[in-house]
């Protein structure tokens, strides 16, 4: 699956965080943020689903 900066997720605990940071060549890393604030670090795997994806509002057809 993949995983874009910005993005709501879903771990494969039950919480849902907002994905800070990606990084990582043959495995993936996500440094993620609870509701809660606490920052976690987890592997692509423990990410169960990806509940929003983000979109920036400014970027789109002819925008400059």
């Amino acid at each position: 699956m993949i995983v874009l900066k910005g993005d709501e997720v879903k771990l494969k605990t039950g919480e849902k965080a907002i994905v800070i940071d990606v990084w990582g060549v043959a495995r993936l890393w996500c440094k993620v943020k609870t509701r809660d604030g606490k920052v976690i670090f987890v592997m692509n795997e423990s990410i169960d689903s990806i509940i929003r994806r983000y979109f920036d509002k400014r970027k789109g057809w002819g925008a400059m």
